[in-house]
């Protein structure tokens, strides 16, 4: 009675657990073994088991594990996990060789009335040998796609060979680090046959400019993947050229500059045009009135497909002053690769006078040089592009256009207008006024002329009546 006795207990033992708890996956129901088949050392295969109640009362998933060299349980589930009649639970067992050979590794589930055990299997076989133009690639090599401009891709590939003659190997890979680089999606997943070999396009794509890098796994394979991205050629524009209004330029003076093209330009684009100062006057180092309309030294422009000339936003020229200092001026167009040059030269010229009236018998504070209740005071604005404003004279007439003595009076500025340059940030513009007592009836006085001297030269005034 012993023999049946022992032969019925392991009946029992198996049959009733599996009568009322059955493992399968997407391939079928699994028995008291599983094969995960042949794979790559390195490569990283995985299988979702599916644990179902097919009893009537309700059991409990209470234990996983698996125990065995290549073989793990990622994700375990948070256990007991309560199955009702015809209710399941999934789990997920990987299998990763680390060399080739067998591999095995026992899946135990529950340790009660309802236990299963399955004996996990898997064989490690060779992996790729990976080469790029026929030259083999080991682990830590380096794959350098050079320099790429942002916007492109570049593909190089890479060789695949199977080495295990009866045996398929499945492309698996993993790539971490920039996401400029990047496998085609058909390609992970595909099979080779023994003995054959597969290409693998790898790709890079930058978005940015700089070095990027990545690194692609190929089963025990790990490559260094890097790259540059480029910023995009600028766009084939035409040589350009500044055209100066007038040609010849002299201070206080708005001139206008333009933009011409030496073709019809194949491409749209835009440009830049700057202005630059050298002071030609000791001791001056810049001019602010030296400027675009906007008041900056820098004035941008566009170029159309097809146009032969620059566009500024307020036309096809823009406004510039030469301000009140001699020295020259220094125009730079840039449009794409391409430059151009213009100067113009603001010579030394006599004082400019840009506005001068006289005023009788202006109130003035008694204790003052000279106050008089009968006076006129001469009031002058102009520019002196030298800075070396020296003899001022006045001279006054009266109403039948005769000389009023003392005749013309000569007076040394030199100093005063040292004085006033150097504190000046206005360039040569200066405002002059003069106060002159008058012996006896001011109204007598009906106009004057002004003649100022400096370095290259005398200015006069025109007749100024009042």
């Amino acid at each position: 009675m012993k023999r049946p006795l022992f032969f019925l207990a392991a009946l029992c033992l198996s049959p009733c657990a599996w009568a009322q708890l059955t493992l399968s996956t997407a391939q079928g129901p699994v028995s008291q073994s599983y094969d995960f088949g042949p794979v790559a050392a390195g490569d990283l295969v995985n299988t979702v088991f599916t644990l179902t109640n097919t009893g009537t009362e309700q059991i409990f998933f209470t234990y996983l594990s698996v125990n065995g060299s290549g073989f793990s349980n990622p994700g375990t589930p948070v256990l007991p996990i309560p199955l009702a009649p015809l209710g399941a639970a999934q789990f997920t067992v990987e299998f990763q060789p680390t060399q080739p050979g067998s591999y095995s590794a026992n899946l135990q589930i529950n340790q009660d009335q309802t236990a299963i055990s399955v004996i996990l299997v898997g064989t490690g076989l060779p992996g790729f040998t990976v080469s790029q133009s026929g030259q083999p690639l080991t682990g830590g090599q380096t794959v350098n796609f050079g320099n790429v401009q942002t916007g492109t891709t570049k593909t190089l590939t890479l060789t695949l060979m199977n080495p295990n003659q009866a045996a398929a190997l499945t492309i698996a890979t993993t790539l971490s680090g920039s996401a400029a680089f990047s496998i085609p999606a058909s390609a992970q997943g595909s099979t080779v046959a023994g003995g054959a070999s597969a290409p693998l396009a790898v790709v890079f794509a930058p978005t940015a400019t700089g070095p990027q890098q990545a690194t692609l796994s190929i089963g025990a394979v790990s490559l260094n993947l890097v790259g540059n991205g480029t910023a995009p050629a600028p766009p084939l524009l035409p040589q350009p050229s500044i055209q100066l209004n007038p040609a010849s330029l002299t201070s206080a003076q708005q001139g206008t500059l333009a933009v011409s093209l030496a073709s019809a330009s194949a491409n749209s684009g835009s440009g830049t045009v700057t202005l630059a100062f050298q002071s030609a006057v000791s001791g001056v180092t810049d001019d602010p009135a030296v400027a675009f309309a906007d008041g900056t030294r820098s004035a941008t422009f566009t170029v159309a497909q097809g146009a032969t000339a620059g566009q500024f936003s307020g036309g096809s020229t823009v406004q510039f002053g030469t301000g009140s200092t001699a020295g020259a001026l220094a125009f730079t167009v840039t449009l794409g690769a391409n430059t151009a040059h213009a100067a113009a030269t603001i010579a030394p010229s006599v004082i400019g006078i840009d506005a001068s009236v006289i005023t009788r018998n202006v109130a003035c504070i008694p204790t003052e040089l000279y106050c008089t209740t009968s006076n006129l005071q001469v009031q002058l604005n102009g520019y002196d592009n030298t800075r070396s404003t020296s003899q001022i004279a006045f001279t006054f007439f009266g109403s039948s256009g005769q000389t009023i003595a003392p005749g013309n009076i000569t007076v040394d500025g030199t100093q005063a207008f040292e004085q006033y340059f150097a504190g000046s940030t206005l360039g040569g513009v200066f405002g002059l006024s003069a106060f002159f007592p008058v012996t006896g009836d001011s109204n007598q006085v009906t106009a004057a002329t002004i003649v100022l001297t400096n370095s290259a030269g005398t200015a006069t005034t025109q007749r100024i009546n009042f």
